[in-house]
């Protein structure tokens, strides 16, 4: 049994240090979630916090919670960015600070193509509040470091036509460096990630309504077998007031719904279950509440909002 439990410790610590802070979220994010170059892409401020649980049917699941802003400076080809990620799952836990640097070029008439380098710093450890171990002195528990740390760096590219559409592709983790965390026989090293996203919207209702289609994959390299993170999310905005729609990612179907409160916007994700995984926790295993504040920070919305 004792080395049962290591076996699934180092799981997942496996699963914990190739997914945390990476993550594919299920409301509107934007692209800086996905992507260095999204920093600042709206020509605004921007403040967001989304919080979400999955498979709450099981000890200690997953759940975590980020808060991300982001900003131009006062020439609009200069931006920045920051990320701050909270995460636990199982007896894992992980905390991870991102701060991103941009700077955009016009490559026509409203299209620009932004490039954005991130500095990343992750702490990853295990939550002993959590454990109930069947050997008090496994060598998990007793030789490993309270928590490890790493730093890291990530690079994106994107171009972008704003509230129109954009697509970019970013590279995670480029450093791969092997975290500080000591366990016994065991080395931690962060996987390299590869993320592409995409977005379009279409104008309707003469101009009360939008359609926004996003697309997001993600997959590691090099792994031994192909594995794509993905999701796809079709919302209606209704004269920004209120927005409801649905999507699909690994395993759930989501609907999606949020409203606007002049530059606050406030929404819901549910995830449905669908496949094997239905028969070993509830119908609705993923939940997620997004919140989001827009600020006159940049040259061209002061501009906006003084007219």
């Amino acid at each position: 049994m004792k080395k049962i439990y290591i076996f699934i410790s180092l799981g997942l610590l496996l699963i914990s240090t190739q997914s945390f802070s990476q993550r594919i979220w299920g409301n509107p994010v934007g692209q800086y979630a996905y992507n260095p170059a999204g920093a600042g892409m709206n020509e605004l401020g921007e403040l967001e916090g989304v919080y979400y649980t999955t498979y709450q049917s099981a000890i200690n699941s997953p759940k975590g919670f980020m808060l991300m802003g982001s900003s131009t400076f006062p020439s609009d080809k200069v931006g920045a960015g920051f990320k701050l990620t909270s995460e636990t799952g199982g007896v894992i836990k992980n905390l991870m600070g991102e701060a991103t640097f941009v700077y955009k070029v016009p490559v026509g008439r409203d299209t620009k193509l932004a490039f954005g380098l991130s500095g990343v710093f992750n702490q990853i450890g295990l939550d002993y509040g959590l454990l109930n171990p069947q050997h008090a002195n496994d060598p998990i528990i007793t030789q490993a470091a309270a928590a490890g740390s790493y730093f890291d760096a990530n690079f994106g590219v994107s171009i972008y036509e704003q509230d129109q559409f954009y697509f970019g592709i970013a590279g995670y983790n480029l450093i791969g460096q092997q975290t500080s965390w000591l366990l016994p026989n065991f080395s931690v090293k962060s996987s390299r990630l590869i993320s592409a996203s995409g977005m379009y919207s279409l104008n309707l209702f003469q101009g009360d309504g939008k359609l926004e289609t996003t697309l997001v994959g993600m997959t590691f390299m090099p792994q031994d077998k192909f594995t794509l993170t993905y999701d796809a999310s079709t919302r209606l905005i209704i004269k920004k007031t209120f927005w409801f729609g649905g999507g699909y990612s690994n395993s759930l179907i989501k609907v999606l719904a949020g409203i606007y409160i002049q530059n606050l916007s406030i929404g819901y994700t549910g995830g449905i279950g669908v496949g094997n995984i239905t028969s070993y926790t509830y119908a609705l295993p993923k939940h997620e509440l997004f919140m989001r504040l827009e600020l006159n920070t940049s040259k061209s919305s002061r501009s906006n909002a003084s007219r």
